[in-house]
């Protein structure tokens, strides 16, 4: 009984951190579209600054739709990058409990194994024990 609970948990264990691999794929690739989005934001704001720098005259006139067209792709990008943090906080959340599961699978799979080692031992024990007690009547009756 105990050598099929064993296997169950392995597998179900084994199972679980493929299921979480694929999981932590996606939360890093999350993580890694933020960042890009991060990267966006800075850039579009450097060039709002270097465009607000701008000492001709005859683009005086284009610099308001200039940055107002920067500005709603900034919020563009900001709404996703909240949409993508909210999705990758789910995500974290989800791969939190997948290693709370498999570390309880790894826990009852352990414990299985103790037990079973210490019932090994305990059969050991006893049949030392008869051998000895074999041999000492074997010993103490005359031949």
């Amino acid at each position: 009984m105990d050598e099929r609970r064993i296997a169950a948990l392995a597998l179900l264990e084994r199972v679980k951190r493929h299921e979480m691999e694929s999981e932590t794929h996606e939360l890093g690739r999350l993580r890694s579209e933020a960042a890009q989005l991060e990267r966006l934001r800075h850039d579009l704001e450097t060039r709002i600054d270097e465009g607000l720098n701008c000492d001709d005259p005859a683009l005086r006139g284009y610099i308001g739709d200039f940055v107002r067209s920067v500005r709603s792709e900034i919020d563009r990008s900001q709404q996703t990058l909240n949409e993508i943090e909210v999705r990758a906080a789910e995500m974290t959340d989800k791969v939190t409990e997948g290693f709370r599961e498999i570390k309880s699978y790894e826990i009852l799979r352990l414990d299985a194994l103790a037990r079973r080692v210490s019932e090994m031992e305990a059969r050991e024990e006893a049949e030392l024990s008869n051998l000895a007690q074999g041999r000492w009547w074997r010993a103490r009756r005359p031949e």
